[in-house]
């Protein structure tokens, strides 16, 4: 039985694909302390590990600046992110709370980039890299336009540098240069998808290992009314905007503007902190509308998917075969809505072009051409044959116990 310490991103998409992970683990026999925030304490103890916290802002992603997910033009805008809002933040206070505390190996968030590499080091032990997104074979955001003599670049350079030096000092590690903040470190690469969903795969070496998304069911989610879904209409749609671009009201609007009329049921999750109330009268009969859905339990019943892509949502839609409209917003959304369309499995929509027309377009061509389902299928299958969250917890314990002896 080893001893394990697992760091993660406190958001929906970066907790959500360890869980199997861990419970695995832990029934496994492995004695896991699972450090998070307060927010995620139920789900993550109902895996049995040891829930340690430590204080930070609820719903951080919509609230604090430095980490509102952006549209990166340099890949220096996302070291920066990474520094300011996740490493200075977050790894002095998980060295804290573990503090006088022994572990055999850490599990760590690939956002926390360099800050993972801190926790191994002070505790003197190896660690395994959890990747929720695609591993990023280039830096996020390189390529995007912004060259390293721009001023804003340079800018960023200085202040980035001067977190990591004033961090490095104060606990007591070499500082790294920027280029060696963000790769994802460890022994081991989780990366919860698949191969073949995987852009540039090829390029991965085998520390990579792809799992595909982490399918187990949340416990915490509510019962919904599935049977009310095709009374009226024959076909079922989802949207969902994820859990930190889910309150434009706007956006909202524009789906009532298109979806209307349509002979269609949606289902919109407009988020446990979105007031609906002010849109109450423009809300068609054809939508049911409720903070929380069970997102992996609908995506079951539905024909299509609405959706920012977000790289947890995407991968659970295509695990059921599901098509989707994709209005990639910010982060890695791009990359993820760019590969569901080359793989014929969506369409993208271009968020500075959002029209109703444009949105109600799209819709109907993923819903009236076959294609797109097969093309989900096929992503799908390559998801559901990867393994799962036994696969990556297999391939870690196998590891570090091949090590031992």
């Amino acid at each position: 039985m080893a001893r394990v310490l697992v760091v993660i991103t406190p958001a929906e998409g970066h907790v959500n694909p360890t869980l199997g992970l861990v419970k695995r683990l832990v029934d496994s026999g492995e004695d896991v302390d699972y450090v998070c925030t307060e927010e995620y304490r139920t789900r993550i103890q109902q895996t049995g590990a040891q829930m340690i916290t430590y204080p930070f802002i609820d719903d951080a992603f919509s609230k604090d600046s430095d980490l509102k997910p952006a549209e990166y033009k340099h890949h220096y805008q996302f070291v920066y992110m990474m520094v300011k809002g996740m490493i200075l933040p977050i790894i002095p206070e998980v060295l804290r709370v573990i503090e006088n505390r022994t572990y055999d190996y850490l599990i760590y968030d690939s956002l926390m980039g360099w800050g993972g590499t801190i926790i191994a080091e002070k505790l003197g032990i190896p660690a395994v890299c959890s990747i929720a997104s695609f591993a990023f074979v280039e830096p996020l955001g390189s390529g995007q336009g912004m060259n390293d003599n721009d001023p804003e670049v340079k800018k960023l350079y200085t202040a980035t540098m001067q977190i990591t030096h004033q961090l490095a000092n104060e606990l007591q590690v070499d500082a790294p240069a920027i280029e060696e903040i963000a790769p994802h470190g460890g022994r081991l690469r989780i990366v919860y998808t698949s191969r073949y969903f995987q852009p540039q795969a090829e390029k991965l070496d085998h520390s990579f290992i792809f799992t595909g998304p982490s399918i187990v069911p949340r416990k915490d989610a509510p019962s919904f009314p599935f049977e009310q879904l095709r009374v009226l209409h024959p076909q079922a749609v989802y949207i969902s905007m994820g859990t930190i671009l889910n309150k434009d009201l706007e956006f909202y609007k524009l789906c009532f503007a298109a979806f209307r009329d349509l002979p269609v049921q949606f289902v919109l999750s407009s988020g446990n902190y979105t007031d609906m109330e002010p849109l109450a009268p423009c809300i068609p009969d054809n939508f049911i509308i409720k903070p929380y859905i069970p997102q992996l339990e609908m995506l079951q019943h539905v024909d299509a998917f609405v959706t920012h892509a977000g790289m947890n949502s995407t991968s659970e839609a295509l695990y059921y075969n599901v098509p989707q409209v994709m209005i990639p917003l910010t982060s890695d959304q791009p990359i993820v809505a760019s590969r569901v369309q080359e793989l014929g499995a969506g369409v993208v929509v271009d968020k500075n072009e959002l029209t109703p027309a444009s949105l109600r377009a799209a819709l109907l061509e993923v819903l009236s051409h076959p294609t797109y389902k097969e093309q989900a299928h096929v992503i799908g299958e390559s998801l559901r044959q990867a393994g799962g969250y036994r696969h990556a917890a297999d391939t870690i314990m196998s590891h570090f116990s091949t090590i031992e002896k």
